[in-house]
């Protein structure tokens, strides 16, 4: 079993704030971070990159300049290598239940921006607990005090 500092997780948003935070959160969680601003650099990222050294996690915005988040999961799910990596889709406005319907080849989660941290480590958790002893709960208990 890996812990959170054996998994990797790649940030893909337009947005060098929210990019930064989330990297910021993630490693204070113990994760290895890496993160692209669109889907064309994440896919060149994702192509070059050998098996052992994939990322285990891929939170990617819905829409960016370049590639979309919707263009990058067609993209991915080509790919004998990359579709088994699980996405996590975030969207602003709320418009969760509209992409969700919208998205050709459906993401495995979807998040909506703004999202609180609990909601955030819990959808990883869900995605990583078969490969790590991740809990939520105690990130939740450092995140508190």
């Amino acid at each position: 079993m890996k812990s959170p500092i054996d998994l990797k997780i790649l940030t893909v948003d337009d947005d060098e704030e929210i990019r930064s935070t989330l990297s910021v959160l993630l490693e204070c969680e113990g994760f290895q971070t890496v993160h692209a601003k669109n889907g064309r650099v994440a896919l060149d990222y994702l192509l070059a990159t050998s098996d052992s050294e994939l990322p285990d996690l891929i939170l990617l915005d819905y829409m960016m300049p370049v590639m979309s988040g919707d263009d990058f999961c067609k993209s991915i799910a080509l790919d004998k290598r990359l579709c088994a990596i699980p996405v996590v889709m975030m969207t602003a406005g709320g418009n969760l239940v509209k992409l969700m319907d919208s998205v050709d080849k459906k993401a495995d989660g979807y998040l909506s921006k703004p999202m609180d941290i609990y909601s955030l480590l819990s959808m990883i958790e869900y995605f990583l607990k078969p490969h790590t002893n991740y809990q939520v709960n105690s990130a939740e208990s450092r995140i508190a005090h």
